[in-house]
């Protein structure tokens, strides 16, 4: 074999290797957008109950639920790995009474009906993000993308600021659940260790990732501060600013991906 020959198999080997793994990290950055959106759902599911109408809940519901199930259908059929079909199916079993009352809300949003399945919501919610999470980790485990801590970082605060907002909408709702604090609290401590680790990492450098950064950092201490009142909802200020954090994590991830695709 010439040396042509031996240069032009180790290009495309490479070629192939580094187009796997783009694919992997945009998967791993899908399961983290789903992560989000579940707890969306569980956001969106507490405004219908309180009968706030704001960006119209009952179609945000509908979108949310045809993009998780598209994401999961097209990674069920990519990832034949035992672990990712395992967690799948437990997601999928979780997930199924779940879309019933989700849908069933968009047609009859019944106080009394939404309280008591609201405490079922929150928990099977959570076995569906649990088994998302596993998903992220083992690929991020499998794979072992450049500066994985910072892309887990990224989605983690993502997904955290959904979860915040979806765990004021419960407290504020009145859903007598003891776990809320518990899982607010959880929350804020991975927001905050997920900032402390991009701070600490390359990206802060870059005047743009600071920026955003330290922007989702004072949405943070806002969300802290409201989650204290008791007599005082603002949900519409909530969702604009956990949703503020989303579209700055998504230009984090911009860049993120810019860096590592060199």
């Amino acid at each position: 074999m010439n040396i042509l020959k031996i240069i032009l198999i180790i290009s495309l080997s490479y070629i192939s290797q580094a187009s796997e793994l783009k694919k992997n990290i945009n998967t791993v950055f899908e399961i983290g957008e789903q992560m989000t959106n579940i707890s969306h759902l569980l956001e969106t599911y507490a405004l219908v109950a309180t009968n706030v109408s704001y960006k119209a809940p009952e179609k945000q519901l509908l979108k949310g639920i045809l993009e998780y199930e598209g994401t999961i259908d097209k990674i069920e059929k990519n990832y034949k790995d035992k672990d990712i079909q395992e967690s799948i199916k437990k997601g999928k079993k979780a997930w199924k009474p779940v879309k019933k009352a989700l849908l069933t809300a968009i047609k009859n949003n019944n106080a009394g009906r939404m309280r008591k399945e609201g405490l079922f919501i929150h928990a099977n919610i959570r076995y569906v993000i649990i088994e998302l999470a596993n998903m992220k980790k083992y690929l991020l485990k499998k794979h072992n993308p450049k500066d994985k801590d910072a892309l887990n970082a990224i989605i983690e605060i993502d997904t955290s600021s959904q979860r915040l907002s979806a765990h004021y909408m419960m407290k504020m709702w009145g859903l007598e659940d003891p776990t809320i604090e518990e899982h607010w609290n959880k929350g804020v401590k991975i927001f905050t260790e997920s900032i402390k680790t991009l701070k600490a990492s390359g990206y802060y450098k870059d005047a743009k990732f600071k920026k955003l950064l330290n922007s989702t950092e004072k949405s943070l201490k806002y969300l802290k501060m409201v989650f204290t009142f008791d007599d005082k909802f603002v949900p519409v200020i909530v969702q604009e600013k956990s949703g503020k954090v989303s579209k700055e994590a998504d230009e984090m991830a911009e860049i993120y991906l810019d860096r590592v695709s060199k």
